[in-house]
């Protein structure tokens, strides 16, 4: 486009300059063909010129459309980026991406070594493992897994009967995420330190373990020895659904 119009120009400088020769040079007197080839090279220069005077506003426009086109591009590039952290910072907050940071690691397990308690048949540790997660999430974990399943918000952890041929009160199996886990349960937790450590002492857990011949081993992780939590794998809510027609 810069190309034409230069050249337009230099196509304009010369018709001025065969204008302005025959002005100085051109005998009155003589035939009419002369007079046709000024007329002629006026025109010229006319049309030239007013080529020129579009060319320059098309070439506004275009420039003005390349602008526009630019702007929306960058606000759709940061809209996507926007998108894009937006997206991580759910996904995380759901549990669907790794995690590591300070906190601590809880391990239940039976222990032979504490007295078991006369008449006591069947423990249910599931519900001992909800309590102690529903406790943590109270104080502020940000996340949490039972021997690496990562739990969300839908998990699921129940007691499964009759899998296993042990003996004694610990004869159930654990699933955690539809998963089946076996003692010793490790929780894995993320989140304040302090506020964890406070509430075990305060609701006296290992004591209410103990009652029921199960050790409570509870280690600090701080940095630059993280714990780290995998991902939550499983499924999603409404993963295998689909959308009914109205």
């Amino acid at each position: 486009m810069k190309k034409f119009i230069a050249g337009a120009v230099f196509f304009v400088s010369i018709m001025l300059g065969i204008m302005i020769g025959l002005e100085f040079h051109i005998d009155r007197s003589s035939p009419a063909s002369i007079y046709t080839s000024y007329l002629a090279a006026s025109n010229s220069l006319t049309t030239v010129l007013a080529d020129s005077a579009k060319l320059n506003k098309l070439l506004t426009s275009v420039k003005n459309e390349y602008q526009t086109l630019n702007n929306a591009t960058r606000l759709h590039n940061h809209g996507v980026q926007d998108l894009k952290k937006e997206l991580m910072i759910l996904e995380k907050e759901a549990g669907l991406t790794p995690v590591a940071g300070e906190g601590v690691s809880i391990t239940i397990n039976y222990d032979p070594n504490l007295p078991l308690i006369p008449g006591l048949t069947y423990v249910d540790e599931a519900v001992q493992l909800q309590m102690v997660i529903n406790d943590l999430q109270s104080v502020g974990a940000t996340a949490i897994a039972i021997n690496n399943e990562r739990l969300i918000t839908t998990s699921s952890i129940r007691s499964v009967n009759g899998l296993t041929t042990k003996s004694g009160p610990f004869t159930g199996v654990v699933q955690v995420n539809g998963e089946p886990v076996a003692a010793p349960y490790v929780i894995s937790v993320v989140g304040p330190i302090a506020s964890i450590n406070n509430l075990i002492e305060a609701e006296g857990l290992k004591d209410q373990f103990a009652i029921l011949d199960q050790s409570f081993i509870v280690k600090t992780y701080l940095a630059p020895d993280l714990l780290h939590l995998p991902a939550y794998t499983g499924v999603l809510p409404g993963q295998y659904s689909t959308e009914v027609g109205m």
